[in-house]
């Protein structure tokens, strides 16, 4: 895949951010064959990709990220906001959290890690494939590697960067 410079999105200068809100403790993970109803999320900024060899679309929202892998049924929607999917897994928002899950599916088998780190291990938005920037310590970063992808959500309150490692590997078999 040709080297592109990360597409990395900030709030304008001088806009209002969003109301404060209550600081969550648990970041969710639903994963399923179907689109999310995304009408409902705050979308950010949103940029394509490809993702085991597939079209995929990369979208930082509001309460974090949404990643679609329509050719392979793989939806992820991760929020900090209880989601109302059948296979929701939830990970707590601090240092040394470790969770590991997965989605299975006729076309795609997907595995996710998630680490809790300090703030400091957060790498930054440069080898992000999109990045989003809420506030001077506060990201999501999606970056696509080989076999799928990384993220990080970094939450300064907490001094936490809770990065995840999806791999994907896709059935080929079954899409003939």
């Amino acid at each position: 895949m040709p080297s592109q410079p990360p597409s990395t999105t900030e709030p304008p200068a001088g806009s209002d951010p969003s109301p404060p809100v209550e600081t969550p403790t648990e970041l969710y993970f639903g994963y399923s064959a179907d689109v999310p109803d995304l009408t409902t999320v705050d979308v950010k900024t949103v940029a394509p990709a490809t993702l085991a060899g597939e079209p995929a679309v990369l979208t930082v929202i509001g309460e974090s990220h949404y990643i679609g892998l329509p050719a392979l049924n793989f939806h992820e929607l991760c929020s900090c906001k209880p989601l109302p999917h059948e296979r929701t897994h939830e990970t707590p928002l601090s240092v040394g959290a470790e969770r590991e899950f997965s989605f299975e599916s006729d076309r795609l088998d997907a595995r996710t890690v998630v680490e809790g780190r300090p703030l400091g291990d957060f790498p930054g938005p440069d080898d992000a494939t999109v990045a989003y920037r809420f506030d001077p310590d506060a990201w999501t970063t999606i970056r696509v590697g080989d076999g799928g992808y990384e993220t990080y959500h970094t939450y300064p309150e907490c001094d936490l960067a809770l990065y995840t490692e999806t791999t994907m590997t896709p059935k080929r078999e079954a899409q003939r």
